[in-house]
């Protein structure tokens, strides 16, 4: 590498979820109870955890924990329930200081975003960046400085463990970044692949490296082969997008418990068509999809899909469609645990979608 290598800033909020609350309520930083930020399973038994403190993670309680399993764990804890469109507004204002310091940011989700960063690899302009992220939003910031997207993210899992919340992997030391890594801390490496990885007796990200691509197209397939070769020897051939349309805008709802009411269905169906429609006008979209999931007590899930004549935002022609797939395809016979719709195949909009990495190992 060069000094006119490419510099990106991977930004992710540090616990997003519960630093929103905490800012909005005084005290709650300090609390020595567990908190958690999910419903609470005494009233809504199917809930899980968003995120939760120090004390509650010290007793095993990580994001996607069953809630109930969680009040097992700490049955004094103080459940908080989320408050979306609060978290929204909040990482408007965060990515707005990112904006300010960069020509281009991709946002992959609420909390976490890729940006060029046009000041270089030294470590003062992003501790400024982060100091104002602080002031501004009460947010705290991991940041990870590379030479591609992708170690940046994996520079920003790193900064997370730093007292000052910074990692910077500079030109020309990305393999010794990468290499003493866990295999599993790549991007893009799910479980699956990291026990086939490990029976080929790939441990470390270094000893992926040390593979040639041939075999790994051979263990892997040609698309995630190469992925897997070229990341682990830090190459990253993406470039940012500031704006992308969306795919798809989905509501789902799980029920407390188990329900075969077809008018409860119906209404849950109406009320996720607002919301999508809510969403699809605030982008400025309009649907030429509308696609329905039905997840039944044993977990087997069914999802159907119709074409529209015409392309809508409309919150009743939404529903219209969707009731008329589950009228269709809904055994009326089996319970119906979670219910959800997608709008699908969207037409217009000019803001940006929140985006994922395109990392993801393939399905088996």
């Amino acid at each position: 590498m060069t000094d006119t290598a490419p510099c990106y800033l991977f930004l992710d909020c540090d616990r997003f979820y519960f630093a929103v609350e905490a800012a909005e309520r005084p005290g709650l930083a300090d609390d020595p109870r567990p908190v958690i930020i999910g419903r609470d399973p005494r009233t809504a038994p199917r809930g899980i955890v968003t995120t939760a403190n120090d004390p509650a993670r010290a007793l095993g309680i990580r994001s996607g924990l069953s809630a109930a399993i969680a009040l097992r764990l700490a049955p004094n804890a103080l459940f908080l329930p989320p408050r979306h469109e609060l978290y929204e507004r909040y990482s408007t204002r965060v990515m707005a200081v990112l904006r300010d310091e960069s020509p281009l940011v991709e946002q992959h989700s609420i909390d976490e975003a890729a940006s060029l960063w046009p000041h270089g690899f030294g470590p003062e302009p992003p501790l400024a960046l982060r100091a104002r992220v602080l002031a501004e939003t009460g947010i705290s910031v991991s940041l990870g400085l590379a030479t591609s997207p992708l170690v940046a993210k994996m520079a920003s899992e790193a900064a997370k463990k730093r007292a000052d919340h910074l990692c910077i992997v500079t030109p020309g030391a990305e393999a010794s970044f990468l290499s003493p890594l866990p295999v599993r801390a790549l991007v893009g490496v799910g479980p699956k692949a990291e026990a086939q990885l490990r029976a080929a007796g790939i441990e470390t990200i270094g000893g992926l490296a040390g593979r040639s691509r041939d075999e790994l197209v051979t263990l892997f397939g040609r698309a995630y082969g190469r992925y897997l070769s070229d990341a682990s020897r830090g190459v990253d051939h993406r470039t940012l997008s500031a704006e992308r349309v969306a795919k798809s805008i989905s509501a789902e709802h799980t029920f407390p418990h188990d329900t075969t009411d077809r008018g409860v269905l119906r209404e849950r169906l109406r009320s996720q068509a607002e919301e999508v429609s809510a969403r699809l006008a605030q982008e400025g979209l309009r649907a030429e999809e509308v696609a329905i999931k039905l997840r039944y007590a044993n977990w087997q899930t069914l999802t159907r899909q119709t074409k529209l004549r015409v392309a809508t935002a409309d919150a009743e022609a939404l529903a219209a469609s969707a009731t008329g797939l589950m009228q269709l395809h809904w055994d009326p016979t089996r319970a119906v645990r979670l219910i959800g719709l997608r709008a699908g195949r969207l037409t217009g909009g000019t803001k940006p979608a929140q985006q994922s990495l395109p990392y993801d190992e393939p399905p088996g």
